[in-house]
This record gives structure tokens, C-alpha cells and sequence, in this order.
């Protein structure tokens, strides 16, 4: 049974950067919510997070990008309730503060660039665990 790495984002960045044949990117044109939302419906697909959806210690109106990695077998599996549960419980906090989210075509191009550079840095570690860069 082999085990392909799936990473949900809104960050333009990662595209350019995180490379390698175990990982399909899902590049979601939209907010980070837009992004929990997708990998919440891959969740109720089989897919299991390997990161938090809520990581940093930044509040969802703090930080415009959003990336998630989680793994998928290539055999069906079943639901994973506990990725299922921090997914909700992440969208609910986003969903809170709808009306508070900094989307990334509000912001000039150096302030988009500094925050998908903090969200890279985010992930850096997990990206480097699973041998993704």
C-alpha cells in the first residue's frame, strides 16, 4: 500500500517551490477558508492531515494564505474523524470572522509577497518531515 501526499493552498508560492513526485498540489484560487473547505471534502474522501489546519499563532483575519498538507492511500480508505473534526472546528473559527479576512487581490504586492513568505516558512518544517524539499 503506497501513500501519496496531497497540500491545499492558496499560496502561490509553495507552487514554486515545494517539487516532488509524491505530491499532488490543489492550488485553490480564494481564501484560506475556500482552502479548509477543500481539504475538508478530501478528508470525507479518505485523506488524513499530517498538518494542523490552524497552525502559527496567527488569527485567520492575520494571514491571507492557507496550506495544508495531508496524506492519501492509493486504496480507498475510510474517513479519518479526528482530521475531520479539526477541519470543522477550523472552519468554524474562519467562518467567525468572514467579515475580517484579509484576501490576498486586496493587498499591494510586497505585503502579498511577505505574507506567502510567512506561510511558506509555516510549513518549512513539515515540508522537510515528509521529505517534500
Amino acid at each position: 500500500m503506497s501513500c501519496s501526499y496531497v497540500l491545499f493552498t492558496n499560496n502561490p508560492v509553495i507552487q514554486n517551490e515545494v517539487i516532488n513526485d509524491s505530491l499532488k498540489i490543489v492550488f485553490i484560487g480564494g481564501t484560506p477558508l475556500d482552502v479548509l473547505k477543500s481539504a475538508r471534502d478530501s478528508v470525507h474522501l479518505g485523506a488524513k492531515l499530517l498538518t494542523h489546519p490552524l497552525y502559527g499563532n496567527l488569527r485567520p483575519h492575520q494571514q491571507p494564505y492557507r496550506t495544508i498538507l495531508a496524506a492519501k492511500e492509493n486504496e480507498a480508505q475510510k474517513c479519518d474523524f479526528e482530521s475531520l473534526s479539526f477541519m470543522e472546528k477550523a472552519i468554524e473559527v474562519y467562518e467567525s470572522c468572514c467579515d475580517r479576512l484579509i484576501l490576498p487581490e486586496d493587498l499591494p504586492e510586497l505585503l502579498r509577497r511577505d505574507y506567502a513568505f510567512v506561510d511558506f516558512e509555516l510549513m518549512r518544517e513539515s515540508f522537510s518531515r515528509y521529505r517534500l524539499i
